[in-house]
This record gives structure tokens, C-alpha cells and sequence, in this order.
């Protein structure tokens, strides 16, 4: 039926439609956005970007963390010589340190003059939806007056996990004090451009982090102590390690690396991923304009409705081997479809919850077809077996039943079984006197007579014309003469009524009880005979079958 069908389609979307509004399944979600992370085509960062890694290496050769600033000074003074475009250090310089060394990083960053230090905020609730409300950040962790004072700019650190624990976002902004600080990679991503930038962001100011590789694999990455070494030994006229005339003009992204450490997160593409790399990361898509796109909330909702409304209504006229085909087919075309959207179009599309409205349209439809399938069997079950006129069992159908039951009667001597043959008195003069449908309205009354006065367990049948037949399994021939007087009686004390006409019948019975006959057939006869010798003896009568 059409309109139960589009019932279907509304029911699956808004089951869908629910369950997304309400995140029920988002860890799924994710992680088939992990998945297109994966599957995309791996790619490094823009040339300009370098890593300088703190990494062992540095951690061996100059002591446990965090280390005294004169460090920090020397490689600030080490690549300012070579005139990169950016200095940026990942990590937060909010305490004071050995004065000599603050002061020796403090002249650094001065003489530098494109130095960025982060910030960070101490967040109430760590969730996107508290990330900007009032109360939410209790406070803020900022460089030293005396480093902040010079520094070319700065930017907040953080990144708040998804739902299971992994980085796949960062506020592109946090308000605070009536002031906006950008994500520390937007911030140095932005630096010098003239031109506006668009960064698509969601309502709770996230940017999807477009990763590009592995750590590692991603971009040029430098030894800290490394480039110390090559500028002591420049300084010395001895060969360096590294040219550090690689780092001009480059974005230079300093952090920490080092196992073990609070610094190293779990990203889709990775499970062990460097801070650090986040804001590389974020400074490459600003800077090739290769960001992440995902549908607005309406769009994927109105995305939902159509897909449901198209697979319900297509599946609906679908047999069930095609129906299977269909929706298989229809499930991977989506998948595959969402990953090319995702890797050459950086198109993010809800792909789990689709897949999921596919998956329960087909559903829907296959126990709706299961439904009508078994209402249209009983159907005609029903009108195979039921005469039609009087709704009792047909004759042909009786028949098979009582056969049954006389094969345990025969098997099981101590199991009885009766037998009621009945017919209406005078039933032509009915049909002449007022009319064929006078007479289905007494043939209707009577049998619904019959089977109010029959127990549960008894199988009344039209055995043809004006004739009824009754089975009564575990009855003998008193209790099947006892439920015989009683539709007798209320035959006859019944009015059949027909337009403005009233009329009166009558009834009569024969019993018989099973008593050791070869067939039912011969049952069957001695309740017709006890049914004759009723009509003899002056009809409106019930006999029992008695051997003379």
C-alpha cells in the first residue's frame, strides 16, 4: 500500500534522523572519518614548513625537561642569523626561570622579532559545545610579560579530543575577556597575508585538522640539539651538521617530540601523534587553502530524508533477492562515494548514518513485505478453508482436520470424539417465502449461533446448502447432546429479521460418538442417521445415534 510505504520512509528518517541529532552512534561516525583519512592519498606539507624536534636526541645531550632558557636563546640567535619567516615555539613560557637565562631569551626574542609563543586556556568542561560559554575557561596560561612584550604574535594551544579520545579538531578561536585569540597554527598561518582567508568552521568554532601524513613522513624535521651543534661548529669553522641556510624563510615549528610525554596525542591517522604536528598541520591548509569541508546539520538531515524516502519507496517494489542486491550495492556506491568526495574534494559527507538509512530501509521494507506475505497467505488460507458466506470451516477443509483427529481417536482407544450433523427445518419455504437473502441472513445467524454455543476446542463446518457438521474431540455423545440442545434451542428461540420482515426456524441434530468405526466416513453416517430419524420423528429435535 503507497501509504504505509511513505509511513516507512518517514519512520526510517526519522529513526535516523533521531539517532544523528542525538550523536547516538558518532564514535561510528569518527571512525569512518578516520577511515578516508587513511584511505586518502598521503601527501607532505607545504615546503615552507619545518619541524625542529625536541625530541631524545636533545633530551640525552642536554638534560631533563624543561630546560633552562639559555637553550632556547642560543637556537632563537642561531636561526634568526639565517632569516627565517617564523620562529615558533610550541611550548608555554608562562614561569620565570635562572634571571640570566630569561634575560638571555628575552634578547633573543627581541632581536629575532618573529618569534611566536602560544598561550593556553584552563577549560571547566572539555567539550566543544562548553568551549565558549561564560565560566567555561577558569583561566590562562601566557608567555612572561617581559617575552610577551616582543614577540611577533601568538595563539592558543588548544585542542579538545572527540568522543573517544581522539585530536581530529581545533578551535579556530576562543573568546575570553572580551578578546579573540586564534589557534596558534591559524595565527602564524595568517601572518603577512594581505588577502582574506576563508576557514570553514563549524557552530562550535572547530576546523577539521586535514592531516596529510606520519609523523616523520610529513615534513622536513631537524634535531634541536642538531642545529646547536651545526651553529657552534659554524661559529668554530668547523662542517656543521645541518646547512642552517635551509631555514631561510621558513616556518620554523618548534616542540616537543619525545616519547612518553603529555605532548604526544592520538590522531586518526596515527595513535601516537606530536602536538607539535597539529600546528603544522593547521598552517598548511591555510597556507595551500587545503581545508576539510563538512555539510551543515540541515543539509545532512535533508541528505537523510531524501535517502530514506528513495531507498524505502525503490525497495518497496523490489523482490528479495534484488532488494538485497540493491541495498548492498547502494551501500558500498556510498561508501566509495564519500571517500572520493573526501580525498579530491576534501568534501567530509556523513557516511556512517547513511549507510545506517540504507541499512534500515531495507530492513523496514523486508519485514513489512514478511508482514504482508503472511496476511496474504492467512488470507487465502482463510478463503481456501472458510465458506464464505457463513465464515465456518468449508467442508473440504473439515474433512482433513477430522481425519487427523480420527487417527488419534483409533490409536488412543481412551480418546473420544463426537459427531454433530445438523440442518434447518423447512429451509426452502424460507428462500420461497422471503427470498435467497432472507435465507443467508437465517444460514449466517445460525452458524455464528453454532459457534458461540460450540466450546473452543470444536471444529463446526457448512457442510453444504442448509447442513452444518460438528467435530467435538474428548466429547462423547452426552456433552455433544448437551451443546446440540443448546443451539437448538437458540435456533428457535432466535428472530431473523431482514429489511422490515421478522421470521422465525428451526433446526435439527443428529450426534453420534466414535465407537470403533473403520473411517471417519462411517462416523460421519451415523450422525447423518441420527440427523434423519431427528427429521422424522417431527423435526426441532436432536437424537443420538443408537445401534438397534
Amino acid at each position: 500500500m503507497p501509504s504505509i510505504r511513505w509511513l516507512l520512509a518517514f519512520l526510517v528518517a526519522a529513526t535516523v534522523i533521531l539517532l544523528y541529532t542525538f550523536n547516538a552512534f558518532e564514535r561510528l561516525e569518527l571512525l569512518t572519518l578516520d577511515y578516508r583519512f587513511i584511505l586518502k592519498q598521503q601527501k607532505t606539507l607545504d615546503p615552507s614548513i619545518v619541524f625542529i624536534d625536541m625530541a631524545e636526541d636533545s633530551i640525552a645531550a642536554i638534560g631533563r625537561w624543561p630546560w633552562p632558557r639559555k637553550w632556547h636563546a642560543t637556537l632563537v640567535k642561531a636561526l634568526s642569523e639565517y632569516h627565517p619567516k617564523v620562529i615558533a615555539f610550541d611550548v608555554l613560557f608562562s614561569e620565570p626561570q635562572d634571571e640570566i637565562d630569561d634575560l638571555s631569551f628575552e634578547e633573543a626574542i627581541r632581536e629575532a622579532g618573529n618569534v611566536y609563543l602560544p598561550v593556553l586556556y584552563d577549560l571547566k568542561e572539555q567539550d566543544t559545545g562548553h568551549l565558549n560559554r561564560p565560566g567555561n575557561i577558569l583561566s590562562v596560561v601566557e608567555p612572561m610579560e617581559r617575552f610577551r612584550k616582543y614577540i611577533k604574535g601568538t595563539g592558543h594551544l588548544n585542542a579538545i579530543p572527540d568522543i573517544d579520545g581522539v585530536v581530529r579538531r581545533v578551535p579556530v578561536f576562543i573568546e575570553y575577556d572580551g578578546k579573540l585569540t586564534d589557534q596558534f597554527g591559524v595565527a602564524i598561518g595568517l601572518d603577512g597575508l594581505s588577502i582574506f582567508k576563508y576557514i570553514p568552521y563549524d557552530r562550535n568554532n572547530q576546523l577539521i585538522i586535514n592531516w596529510q601524513n606520519r609523523w616523520g613522513k610529513e615534513a622536513r624535521h631537524y634535531s634541536y640539539i642538531d642545529i646547536l651543534k651545526s651553529y657552534a661548529a659554524i661559529k668554530e669553522n668547523r662542517s656543521p651538521l645541518i646547512d642552517l641556510n635551509e631555514f631561510k624563510d621558513k616556518i620554523c615549528v618548534i616542540g616537543l617530540t619525545a616519547a612518553g610525554l603529555t605532548d604526544i596525542k592520538p590522531v586518526p591517522i596515527e595513535k601516537a601523534y606530536p602536538a607539535v604536528g597539529i600546528n603544522g598541520t593547521v598552517i598548511n591548509s591555510i597556507l595551500k587553502n587545503d581545508f576539510i569541508y563538512e555539510l551543515p546539520k540541515a543539509v545532512n538531515i535533508l541528505l537523510l530524508m531524501i535517502l530514506s524516502i528513495v531507498m524505502t519507496l525503490y525497495l518497496a517494489k523490489a523482490r528479495l533477492v534484488g532488494g538485497i542486491i540493491f541495498a548492498i550495492v547502494s551501500m558500498l556506491g556510498y561508501t566509495v562515494l564519500s571517500v572520493w568526495l573526501f580525498a579530491f574534494l576534501n568534501i567530509a559527507v556523513l557516511t556512517f548514518y547513511p549507510l545506517l538509512t540504507i541499512f534500515l530501509s531495507y530492513s523496514f521494507m523486508s519485514i513489512y513485505a514478511q508482514i504482508m506475505y503472511t496476511i496474504e497467505r492467512a488470507k487465502l488460507f482463510n478463503q481456501a478453508s472458510h465458506d464464505e458466506l457463513t465464515s465456518l470451516y468449508n467442508i473440504r477443509h473439515f474433512n482433513l482436520l477430522l481425519e487427523s483427529e480420527f487417527r488419534h481417536a483409533s490409536s488412543y482407544r481412551s480418546r473420544r470424539l463426537a459427531i454433530i450433523m445438523a440442518d434447518l427445518d423447512h429451509f426452502k419455504d424460507v428462500n420461497d417465502t422471503y427470498g435467497h437473502p432472507a435465507g443467508d441472513v437465517v444460514l449466517k445467524e445460525t452458524a455464528r449461533i453454532i459457534r458461540s454455543k460450540c466450546r473452543e476446542t470444536d471444529v463446526a463446518a457448512r457442510y453444504g446448502g442448509e447442513e452444518f457438521i460438528i467435530m467435538l474431540a474428548g466429547a462423547g455423545d452426552k456433552e455433544a447432546f448437551e451443546i446440540a440442545e443448546k443451539i437448538r434451542l437458540a435456533v428457535s428461540e432466535q428472530t431473523f429479521k431482514f429489511k422490515d420482515k421478522a421470521y422465525h426456524s428451526t433446526i435439527s441434530l443428529g450426534v453420534a460418538q466414535f465407537a470403533g468405526e473403520r473411517n471417519k466416513d462411517e462416523l460421519v453416517a451415523k450422525a447423518d442417521k441420527a440427523l434423519y430419524n431427528a427429521k422424522e420423528w417431527g423435526r426441532n429435535k436432536v437424537c443420538v445415534f443408537h445401534l438397534s
